[in-house]
């Protein structure tokens, strides 16, 4: 039961099922601080003015997002800011799990524990996920080595003004060498969660909404190819009782739609992406390398800043990423959003090697592997929704799951049937040494729901 961040991001996140990571560091050799308290010029990106959520005059005050994920990294106050983050609040859940000689197959023990909701350095994905709803400090050397001497910047968030609730639901694991499946889990160190965690951590984001911390979104970039009964009451608990539930659609391409986000009652999002990914201003296409690094940035200074307003032709200009699952008889597929090349907290290879993004220096350059990433997947394309809901929701805090759904829905931009070539990373080969190329990428409707969500047409069909 695996699903993660697609091809880009080399993680794997998994229900039950398990994953190879990168070298867990203690979390005691890990120093937290705050970044200065600066104010930092606010910038667009690529993804949010792809679905006009920059646009809209709301910010999602007043509304909870319970991302349930891996907690957040131990220096997370280096991005986020702290008065959104409800530390709290804040609470993780794991489940023992235990290797069977017999049948060569992980035990699930029954039991779940609660744990810290700071995470590890096992996994930064939930604090990736969460630099797309609520913004995050950018500051990379590296930027100004290419010849971009970009400055301190913030990065806007989808809905810059929730709470973050971090509910830790994806944990790290440790098994011997001789308890692991040579062909699956060739790794002994592993970032994953069960199924009764995960329903643990929506059944305490429901309480917490219960108890008034109101309105409230769960958001799940996590899953797994089978339904479970435990989870899918606990999603029922939850939009029962008016909680916003949203998950990703999977990786898996033509195998289908992971769950939760199958399941008829969840808000579930594929992933797509833009057509001049990694082009210089001006349309011009790069060569293999290097790449232009920011053309993420929306800024008209450093970055392309031309995502066209028009519907049509900004309809032309989406295509459908191979890996983003396809919606499968009985599954659920409501709506896509960015999720191709999506920056964000998240340290590079070979694993987490933490500066801080404000310090100065050439340690930077030297000793860090840094502190940005670009990951793909339906995991970044999820956020993306909860922050257009989050908006909503601050329209009209009655809003239902039901309401929220429909309204996307109803207010996504159609996506036609189509193919596109597209500049992307490739695996290297004599043919191509640099690990980049144009690659053709063709789509049904199986894949795209109803179309790309536009928070911008959502919140004006909010009465």
């Amino acid at each position: 039961m695996k699903i993660g961040t697609g091809k880009r991001g080399f993680v794997r996140l998994a229900l039950v099922a398990i994953c190879a990571m990168v070298l867990i560091v203690p979390l005691a050799s890990v120093h937290v601080n705050a970044a200065p308290k600066i104010s930092l010029e606010a910038r667009s990106t690529w993804d949010a003015d792809m679905i006009n959520s920059d646009i809209t005059g709301y910010t999602g005050k007043g509304v909870y997002v319970a991302v349930l994920d891996t907690g957040l990294a131990p220096n997370w106050k280096d991005y986020f800011p702290v008065d959104h983050i409800a530390t709290n609040l804040g609470k993780g859940f794991k489940e023992n799990i235990v290797w069977d000689q017999e049948t060569q197959k992980f035990v699930e023990s029954g039991i779940v524990y609660e744990i810290s909701w700071i995470g590890s350095t096992g996994s930064t994905h939930g604090t990736h996920v969460t630099s797309t709803i609520l913004g995050y400090n950018y500051y990379a050397p590296a930027d100004a080595a290419a010849g971009l001497p970009l400055k301190p910047v913030f990065v806007k968030g989808i809905a810059p003004d929730v709470t973050i609730i971090p509910v830790r639901v994806l944990a790290d694991y440790t098994i011997g060498k001789s308890h692991t499946d040579p062909v699956d889990y060739t790794d002994q160190k592993f970032v994953m969660g069960t199924d009764r965690a995960v329903a643990a951590g929506i059944r305490y984001a429901t309480d917490l909404k219960i108890a008034g911390y109101s309105p409230m979104i769960v958001t799940m970039s996590l899953g797994g190819p089978s339904p479970s009964t435990v989870m899918s009451d606990a999603i029922d608990y939850a939009v029962s009782n008016g909680v916003i539930v949203v998950a990703s659609a999977g990786n898996e391409g033509d195998a289908g739609m992971g769950y939760p986000g199958a399941y008829q009652n969840v808000i579930s999002v594929g992933a797509c992406g833009w057509q001049y990914e990694w082009y210089a201003p001006g349309d011009v296409p790069v060569p293999p390398t290097p790449r232009y690094r920011l053309w993420w940035l929306q800024d008209t200074t450093y970055g392309y800043n031309n995502i066209t307003e028009d519907q049509s032709d900004l309809a032309s200009q989406v295509y459908i990423t191979s890996w983003s699952s396809r919606q499968l008889e009985g599954q659920y597929l409501d709506v896509v959003a960015p999720g191709s090349w999506v920056r964000g907290p998240y340290p590079g290879v070979p694993g987490y090697s933490h500066l801080p993004w404000w310090s100065s220096g050439l340690g930077w350059m030297m000793n860090n592997p840094g502190n940005f990433y670009y990951l793909g997947g339906t995991s970044m394309a999820a956020p993306h929704v909860t922050g257009v809901a989050a908006q909503m929701l601050q329209k009209n805090p009655l809003l239902g799951q039901a309401d929220v759904e429909t309204i996307l829905k109803a207010t996504a931009l159609p996506i036609e049937d189509g193919s596109m070539n597209i500049f992307d990373s490739v695996p290297i080969t004599p043919t191509t040494p640099t690990g980049w190329d144009w690659c053709a990428y063709s789509w049904e409707t199986d894949a795209t729901g109803s179309g790309l969500v536009q928070a911008n047409a959502a919140l004006a069909a909010i009465p």
